[in-house]
């Protein structure tokens, strides 16, 4: 199998990533999916979590947090809110932000009509965990 993948990460704001890659895994919504050459065309909506990919034998990650990936002909375009390439993350500030927001969802908690502001704040831990550990 000496065919690869071409991997797009794009933000709103910006392509975060353009590359080559021997294979894929992905935070699909049901799970983490691996994608390898030839592999059947999908379109799926994406958790928070940690993208890899394993280019000229170096596995490396990108933090992807919510939007859609299209896998079509060796190609995945991933078309996420935020994404972050691993050695660009700050991991004490995500620590921080995990903190904070823990703390505020425990208050939060206490006060069954902040469900909406709960579920955000779950969403702030989900990727500030996520940067952690594609830092790792």
């Amino acid at each position: 199998m000496s065919q690869n993948l071409t991997l797009e990460v794009v933000t709103p704001k910006q392509v975060i990533l353009e590359t080559e890659a021997e294979y894929v895994t992905i935070p699909g919504e049901m799970g983490e999916l691996g994608i390898l050459p030839s592999h059947i065309p999908l379109l799926t909506n994406l958790q928070s979590g940690v993208l890899s990919y394993k280019n000229s034998g170096t596995e490396k990650k990108v933090a992807v947090h919510f939007g859609y990936a299209e896998v079509c002909q060796d190609k995945i375009t991933i078309l996420a809110s935020e994404a972050e390439l691993a050695e660009e993350i700050d991991v004490e500030g995500a620590k921080s932000d995990q903190q904070k927001a823990e703390a505020e969802l425990a208050e939060v908690l206490k006060d069954p009509e902040k469900i909406d502001l709960a579920n955000e704040l779950q969403q702030q831990i989900k990727i500030a965990v996520s940067r952690q550990i594609a830092a790792s």
